[in-house]
């Protein structure tokens, strides 16, 4: 009967002491490794930061299917920003073409600024996961 209790004091209880606390953080690392860009997730509007980052499940405009994946927070604010600009140019362009030469030339530097703009949320912002 003492032995029993020794076995059970040294041995069982430690043993399943530890297997409850390393099953913990593994579910957790592993629910973190699959959360990055174009990551497909379940649930619209899901916030999550991972890494330093934070991802938000949504429609990325650039991933095709449109499917609810995993994206940079920045990516929704950033493409909302991206449409208003391209709204707004097409309002200015026609008043800086008639201001002549250099009106052109500043229609042309803000064309280029949007488009730099499309690029930089392809490339990283909204860029689309491996």
């Amino acid at each position: 009967m003492l032995k029993l209790s020794v076995i059970t004091k040294k041995i069982v209880i430690p043993a399943v002491t530890s297997l409850m606390f390393l099953s913990i953080p593994a579910s957790n690392l592993s629910q973190a490794s699959t959360i990055k860009n174009g990551v497909s997730c379940a649930q619209a509007d899901l916030k999550r930061k991972v890494g330093g980052k934070n991802y938000v499940c949504g429609k990325n405009p650039y991933v095709s299917p449109t499917k609810l994946t995993w994206m940079l927070r920045e990516c929704p604010q950033t493409y909302d920003l991206y449409l208003e600009s391209k709204d707004q140019y097409e309002i200015f362009k026609d008043i800086l073409n008639s201001a002549g030469a250099e009106g052109k030339a500043e229609a042309d530097k803000l064309l280029a600024g949007i488009r730099s703009l499309e690029t930089l949320m392809k490339s990283q912002v909204c860029k689309r996961g491996k």
